[in-house]
C-alpha cells in the first residue's frame, strides 16, 4: 500500500526550554500572524482559565501569549488531516481495485493475484546477492558466520523484493486504471507575516513563493535539509525564493562566528559559497578552520577579518533570531512558506505540497 508521509520527530535541532536563546528572544506576544488559526474556538476570550488572590488569566490573554504556537499546531494538525485522508483513499481504492482484478481474472480474492503477480514473479536471491546482504548486515546479526544465518538472510530478501515488486505492481495496476486521488487540501492555511529583511536569497525576487528559513551552521539537521533546498530551487526555477535568517541555538558556540563568517563573505559577494563551505564542513567551524575558507575562497582576508568584528554584524543576527523567535520558531531549521510553518528537515514531498497549492493560488 501506499505509505503515509510521517513527520519525524527527529528533524530538527531543539532549543532547550531552560536556556535562553543565543540572541535575546522576542515576546509571544510580538508575533505578527496575518490570520488567527483556522478553526473557531467555542471558548469566549473572557472566559476566565486561572485566577488567584488578586489575579486571573483569561482565555484572551491566554491565546494573545501563545499565538505562534496555536498557528503552528494548527498548520501541523490541517496538514496531517489531510495526509490521513489521502493515505486512507488512496488505501481503499487500492484494496478495491485488487479485488477487482483477482475476480476478474478468476483468481479468487487478493491473495490469489498476489501469488501471481508478485510472489510467483519474484525469483530467489542469488547467491552473490545473498553475500553481498550478509556482508552489510553481519554485525547486526551477532558476526554469525553465512550458513547459520543463510535462511534468515534468504527469508529477509525475498520479502525486499515481494515488496518491490508489489510496489511496482500497483503502479502498473493504477496506471491501467487511470486512478487519480486528490482530496482537497485546506485553502485557508494559518500563516504568518515573516520578514525577508535584507537576508541573503536564492531564486527570483519576484517569484510568487516565498520560503523563509530559520537555521544555522552548527545544527546537523540544517545540513541535512540543505539536498533538499537544492533541489526545491532547481524544481521550482523561477517559481520559489529561498530565504536565509540566522537562528543560532544555546549550546553551538560555533553557530555565531560561522554566521559572522558567512555574511562577511557576502559583504565581498561570495555569501552563498561560504554558506556551502559551512553547512558541509559542520563539525569543523574553529577560528582556525573559518580563515581557511575564507582564504581558500580567495577573500580579501583583512577586509573580511575587519567585517567580522564590526558590531554590525552581531546586530544583524540578533534581529534574525528575534524575528524567529517572534513567530514562535525553537528549533532548526524551520522554514515558512509564505507564511506557512514548517519545521525540521522535512522530505521534498512535505514542501512540494504546500509550495504546489500556493502555485495554484
Amino acid at each position: 500500500m501506499r505509505p503515509f508521509l510521517v513527520l519525524l520527530a527527529l528533524t530538527a535541532c531543539e532549543q532547550p526550554t531552560d536556556a535562553g536563546t543565543a540572541a535575546a528572544k522576542a515576546p509571544a506576544a510580538a508575533a505578527a500572524p496575518a490570520a488567527a488559526p483556522a478553526a473557531a474556538s467555542d471558548i469566549d476570550d473572557s472566559t476566565v482559565v486561572s485566577s488567584w488572590n488578586g489575579g486571573q488569566l483569561t482565555y484572551g490573554e491566554l491565546k494573545k501569549e501563545i499565538a505562534p504556537a496555536l498557528i503552528q499546531a494548527e498548520v501541523e494538525y490541517l496538514t496531517n488531516k489531510w495526509q490521513t485522508q489521502m493515505g486512507a483513499a488512496d488505501q481503499i481504492v487500492t484494496e478495491k481495485l485488487l479485488d477487482a482484478e483477482a475476480k476478474k481474472r478468476g483468481l479468487g480474492d487478493i491473495n490469489g493475484l498476489i501469488k501471481v503477480e508478485v510472489e510467483d514473479k519474484v525469483p530467489a536471491p542469488t547467491e552473490a546477492e545473498v553475500q553481498a546482504f550478509y556482508d552489510v548486515m553481519s554485525r547486526k546479526m551477532g558476526g554469525a558466520p553465512l550458513e547459520a544465518v543463510r535462511d534468515q538472510v534468504v527469508n529477509e530478501l525475498m520479502r525486499r523484493k515481494k515488496t518491490e515488486r508489489f510496489q511496482v505492481y500497483l503502479e502498473e495496476l493504477k496506471a491501467s486504471m487511470g486512478v487519480k486521488t486528490d482530496v482537497p487540501f485546506p485553502k485557508n492555511m494559518p500563516r504568518f507575516t515573516v520578514s525577508a529583511d535584507d537576508d541573503p536569497f536564492l531564486g527570483e525576487a519576484t517569484a510568487p513563493v516565498t520560503i523563509v528559513q530559520f537555521a544555522e551552521y552548527q545544527c546537523p539537521y540544517c545540513g541535512k535539509a540543505n539536498p533538499t533546498i537544492t533541489r526545491i530551487l532547481d524544481e521550482y526555477k523561477g517559481k520559489v525564493r529561498m530565504v536565509f535568517r540566522d537562528y543560532p541555538l544555546p549550546g553551538h558556540t560555533g553557530a555565531i562566528p560561522a554566521a559572522i563568517a558567512a555574511n562577511c563573505a557576502g559583504e565581498q559577494g561570495k555569501y552563498w559559497e561560504m554558506h556551502e563551505v559551512l553547512m558541509k564542513n559542520q563539525q569543523s567551524l574553529t577560528e582556525t578552520d573559518l580563515k581557511a575558507y575564507a582564504t581558500n575562497l580567495k577573500l580579501d582576508l583583512s577586509k573580511w577579518e575587519t567585517c567580522r568584528v564590526d558590531p554590525k554584524q552581531a546586530a544583524e543576527i540578533q534581529a534574525d533570531a528575534e524575528a524567529g523567535a517572534a513567530v514562535g520558531v525553537s528549533g532548526t531549521p524551520a522554514f515558512f512558506i509564505n507564511g506557512i510553518p514548517l519545521s525540521g528537515a522535512l522530505p521534498f514531498e512535505q514542501f512540494k505540497l504546500i509550495i504546489d497549492r500556493e502555485l495554484a493560488g
